[in-house]
């Protein structure tokens, strides 16, 4: 009988070590995989963040382009006519200005750095405000203070870019 027992106390323990052998493998492997899923959510949101910096200094290039085209048509219809914004842009600058900013506000929102989606928008502000000039010294002001805030915005454009890389 006392081979029994310790027979039956051994398939017990047989049983219960492979058992905790096997639950510590699958314990294992629901680790590594959560972490791999972890790691592929964070490839996935950079590559996201990637494209849409790149596409945002496209359109920030873009919207500027326009504005200072804006700026050079209403300085030449100034130099014509003696009055200020009083002409209507050509279709093209016109549709041109408002397609650019509205990629611009769209891609902006997709920015996760909230300090740089802050300064973009203070740069499509400053861009507007050339548009809304009520004279040409304050339309140049405000190219010249734009551009330098462009010089700004897309160094910081790049850094978080590298950071993404």
């Amino acid at each position: 009988m006392d081979a029994a027992i310790w027979g039956l106390i051994g398939t017990i323990v047989g049983a219960l070590a492979s058992i905790g052998t096997t639950w510590l493998a699958g314990r294992g492997a629901h680790t590594l995989q959560q972490e791999k899923s972890r790691e592929d959510r964070a490839e996935r949101a950079s590559a996201f963040q990637r494209q849409t910096l790149l596409d945002l200094q496209e359109a920030i290039h873009d919207a500027l382009r326009l504005v200072n085209r804006a700026h050079i048509e209403d300085s030449e219809a100034h130099r014509q006519t003696k009055e200020w914004g009083k002409n209507m842009l050509s279709d093209e600058v016109n549709e041109g200005i408002r397609l650019a900013l509205r990629r611009v506000s769209i891609l902006v929102e997709r920015v996760a750095d909230d300090e740089l989606r802050s300064r973009v928008k203070n740069l499509m502000s400053g861009a507007t405000q050339v548009l809304l000039s009520r004279n040409e010294q304050e339309s140049r002001f405000y190219i010249e203070k734009i551009s330098d805030d462009a010089r700004q915005v897309f160094e910081e454009v790049g850094a978080v870019l590298r950071h993404h890389y």
